[in-house]
């Protein structure tokens, strides 16, 4: 039988298209020939399309999805048969299971719904990060389009992309700055921010840093009430080296809408490039240990030493940062701009710009004060999201 599956494999390459990939979202996959490309609406990356007589008959879409909630596989199982049942009302489920892509742990259904197949496969990257391969074809179409669509993505494959040599040189430059970091003692203490969608108040932040026996120790507590039962409060207690090469933080996020409820807790170390970390994902409990590279900063420490890092003067630095509810860190790229003299939030201020790049993708405004490179404000003057420098009292009103 494996030996037959096989031989259709290798008979099925024949009928593929050369790799395709992005750098962007890091992965490669096999399109079946002849199929057209065409670029997706977000979150979709690209989708891949048959056609006879002018009209789609089967299509291949790659999806990445990055989400703020962590969802361990078995999670987001459940979440998909929900939503199956929800969206595809009388579909009728063929096949259910675990399966392996390109390596990665993954979730595979197929079903048929108002004469169409679908073939489903959830591909967990981390529990922040999967990649959804999706292939929608007429029924009547099945026996000839399924096998392609099967067999490309077969070839699917995560393909991290490499540091280029620009990247590499800043990367370098941020080891270096790290290994010589000394925060200003003018951070040290409580320090509070509020939080903004538009121009409405939504919840508040609370930054606390100290220092203890050669350790710098920090409470961060995040609270926002978006109306309509959404809320969202994070509370993170930690500490670490100088140098960053010992890390401990605890950190618990509780989200809640007027439907459900969720609730992620983890506790994790870093030290001497080993990373153990405890999580409860809503009620899913994992334990982790892996290794990471020279330099990896937790995220809750990045957010707090990225305004050190601004200090180093003008240039491009990069971090490698690490959500404590994911086992691969991040590739962050900052950089930072000279001291200069703008106004923000209506005062005029000494301050030093840093423009973030996370994973190639996403892009953040920090706005430091060139004093002691305090955060004055998270977002740009036209962000819909943004987080400014605030007295408790303004805060917490």
């Amino acid at each position: 039988m494996w030996r037959a599956w096989g031989i259709t494999l290798l008979v099925l390459s024949q009928d593929l298209g050369p790799p395709a990939s992005s750098q962007d979202h890091e992965f490669t996959i096999r399109p079946p020939q002849g199929w057209v490309r065409k670029p997706g609406v977000k979150p979709t990356v690209v989708k891949w399309v048959a056609s006879e007589e002018g009209k789609a008959v089967a299509e291949l879409l790659v999806t990445h999805l990055v989400s703020g909630n962590p969802t361990p596989l078995k999670n987001f199982e459940t979440q998909a048969r929900a939503h199956l049942a929800e969206r595809y009302k009388g579909a009728k489920v063929a096949e259910e299971k675990a399966v392996t892509v390109g390596g990665r742990a993954a979730h595979r259904i197929v079903f048929t719904h108002e004469g169409m197949l679908y073939l489903k496969v959830a591909i967990h990257r981390t529990n922040l990060e999967y990649y959804m391969l999706d292939a929608l074809i007429q029924e009547s179409g099945a026996a000839k389009y399924r096998p392609l669509a099967e067999a490309s993505m077969e070839t699917f494959a995560i393909a991290p992309t490499p540091l280029s040599a620009e990247e590499q040189a800043a990367r370098s430059a941020g080891l270096a700055v790290l290994k010589a970091l000394k925060i200003d003692p003018a951070l040290l203490g409580e320090r509070w921010h509020a939080i903004y969608l538009g121009n409405a108040k939504t919840g508040h932040q609370r930054i606390k840093l100290g220092e203890s026996e050669g350790m710098y120790t920090f409470e961060v507590d995040v609270a926002s009430d978006y109306g309509q039962g959404r809320k969202d409060v994070t509370h993170v207690r930690g500490s670490f080296s100088p140098d960053g090469r010992v890390q401990k933080i605890d950190t618990e996020q509780t989200k809640a809408n007027e439907k459900e409820r969720w609730q992620f807790r983890a506790s994790a170390v870093l030290q001497g490039g080993q990373v153990k970390v405890s999580r409860d994902l809503n009620g899913t409990k994992e334990e982790r240990s892996f290794g990471v590279e020279e330099g990896v900063l937790f995220v809750d420490v990045a957010d707090l030493l990225r305004g050190c890092l601004a200090g180093a003067g003008k240039g491009s630095l990069l971090l490698r940062t690490l959500s404590p509810y994911a086992d691969e860190p991040n590739v962050e790229q900052i950089e930072v701009g000279s001291p200069e003299r703008l106004e923000v939030d209506g005062k005029p201020r000494e301050v030093i710009l840093v423009q973030s790049r996370l994973d190639r993708l996403k892009y953040l405004t920090y706005t430091y004060a060139a004093s002691d490179r305090s955060l004055l404000r998270l977002g740009g003057p036209k962000d819909a999201f943004s987080i400014r420098a605030a007295s408790k009292e303004e805060a917490l009103k």
